[in-house]
């Protein structure tokens, strides 16, 4: 083992022998495009550290140098931001750390996980775009690489919540219990220098606004194993292990299994529909264990009123379903009876019975298979298909 840092491993540099010079400063102005429906409802703003202040030119010498937007080091640690706009050591793919593509665009962060410098540590942090709610569960996801110049591999990385902003005065290691951790028995695996993911299921006590990730144990905790073959022998990482941190997420789990239900069975809205393909009609709800409508069902029942009264020739076809809860009889009656009463609204509002079939299938098809509250509550529906 190489011998110990005396100071922060970035303070080794030895400044008159970098390579390239600092790139310019370039304000940069990003817009999103939103081409998948998961993203819409991820918390972490700028997820995947693809916007930024400045241009970064070269690893970070103090806190404030860590220009990624919404963003910070959350201790005196040093993050580090790279990115393509770079013409420094903080290129992408080519960087003072390694090289490695972003896991998607064009930008990520890299923090130490560990060192032999006594528990220095390295924490990303940002403040959420809303607080998380109590006892509502959401999905964990991010992305880390272990950097090809780092002369070793650690076996574990964290994520931690916090109700405000997290500000400590040291650059060693924060010792709290994190939300989310990831701890190898091995500490090389066949991923290790490829990028890795996180994903985890978190149920929040209420009010978490902020996200740290690192490397929350000590030295003693943390298993390390010297790498035999390193491509480029970099002074700050003789001693380190040296993650690339990317495509951050944090969102609530009923979008994502709304979102997956969408491919299954897409809402009614009252535009573009297509013959024989099922819908589900939205927001129609019923009193528990009954089959009386609500008031909120009525919007979406006259916007179908509507919709049938503009195209007389089709006819619809009403499927009920229920959830799990309950004997396969009982749910089988009330599904048949939801989706009667459904028609007994259209009919009372001028439709033809002649045009309505209806049915119901109890908890036989269920949209999604799971127990949770979540998926019985999307499993209890109405759905409509329209026919020539």
């Amino acid at each position: 083992m190489a011998g110990r840092y005396c100071v922060n491993p970035k303070q080794l540099t030895n400044y008159n022998s970098i390579l390239f010079s600092k790139a310019g400063v370039i304000l940069l102005l990003c817009f999103f495009v939103c081409v998948q429906i998961l993203s819409a409802q991820n918390l972490v703003p700028n997820n995947g550290f693809e916007e930024f202040s400045h241009c970064p030119g070269s690893h970070s010498q103090h806190p404030a140098e860590f220009r990624a937007v919404s963003w910070t080091s959350a201790t005196n640690g040093t993050p580090d931001l790279f990115n393509r706009c770079s013409v420094g050591e903080a290129d992408v793919p080519h960087n003072w750390a390694g090289v490695s593509e972003a896991y998607e665009g064009g930008g990520y962060a890299g923090i130490y996980l560990w060192t032999d410098y006594l528990n220095y540590r390295e924490y990303l942090q940002c403040q959420l775009t809303s607080p998380l709610i109590k006892d509502s569960t959401y999905i964990i996801e991010f992305h880390y690489r272990l950097s090809s110049y780092s002369m070793y591999a650690v076996n574990q990385i964290g994520l931690h919540f916090a109700d405000s902003l997290v500000k400590i005065k040291t650059d060693k290691v924060v010792r709290i219990s994190p939300a989310v951790l990831v701890r190898k028995d091995s500490v090389l695996t066949p991923n290790t220098g490829l990028w890795e993911s996180i994903h985890h299921e978190y149920k929040a006590t209420g009010g978490e606004r902020f996200v740290m990730i690192g490397n929350f144990m000590d030295d003693f905790e943390t298993k390390s194993y010297r790498l035999q073959f390193i491509p480029v022998q970099q002074v700050m990482l003789k001693a380190a292990s040296y993650y690339y941190i990317d495509n951050v997420l944090v969102e609530p789990k009923y979008t994502r299994e709304k979102a997956i239900v969408s491919d299954l069975a897409p809402e009614f809205v009252g535009e573009d529909v297509v013959v024989n393909k099922t819908y589900v009609l939205k927001n129609i709800n019923f009193e528990f264990n009954s089959y009386k409508l609500s008031y909120a069902s009525t919007e979406t029942l006259d916007q179908l009123v509507l919709w049938l009264e503009k195209h007389p020739k089709l006819h619809l076809v009403l499927g009920g379903h229920t959830d799990d809860v309950g004997s396969d009889q009982f749910n089988l009656t009330l599904s048949k009876n939801r989706a009667r009463t459904v028609a007994g609204y259209l009919v009372g509002h001028g439709i033809d019975k002649t045009r309505i079939t209806h049915n119901g299938f109890g908890e036989q098809r269920p949209l999604l298979e799971e127990t949770t509250e979540v998926a019985r509550k999307i499993n209890r529906r109405v759905e409509v298909k329209f026919l020539d």
